[in-house]
C-alpha cells in the first residue's frame, strides 16, 4: 500500500489498495469499410488521377521564364532578399 505523509500519522491515498481497477488500453477501432469502386467520388478521384498523369512533367513555358527571371540582375527584387535577411537575423537571436 502506498502511504501519504500527514504529520506525524501515515494514511493510505486515495485510490490505492487491492480494490482499485487499472485502466485498461481499449481495443483498436475497426478497420474502414472496404471503398465501394462504383461511388461517384471514387470515380472522379479516377478521372481527377488519370488527367493529372496526362500532363507533361515539364511545361516548357514555365521552364522559360524561370531561365529568364534568373537571367535578370533584379531577380529576386532586393526587398524580398531584404526582407528575407531579416526574417533569418531575426530568428538567430531567438
Amino acid at each position: 500500500m502506498i502511504s501519504g505523509i500527514s504529520g506525524s500519522t501515515t494514511t493510505p491515498l486515495q485510490g490505492s489498495g487491492p480494490g482499485v481497477a487499472r485502466a485498461s488500453t481499449p481495443p483498436p477501432p475497426p478497420p474502414p469499410p472496404a471503398a465501394d469502386v462504383s461511388s461517384p467520388v471514387i470515380s472522379q478521384q479516377a478521372t481527377f488521377a488519370a488527367q493529372v498523369a496526362a500532363q507533361p512533367t515539364v511545361r516548357p513555358e514555365q521552364v522559360e521564364r524561370a531561365k529568364q527571371l534568373l537571367a535578370s540582375p533584379n531577380y529576386p527584387p532586393r526587398a524580398i532578399v531584404e526582407s528575407v535577411a531579416r526574417l533569418i537575423a531575426d530568428s538567430q537571436h531567438e
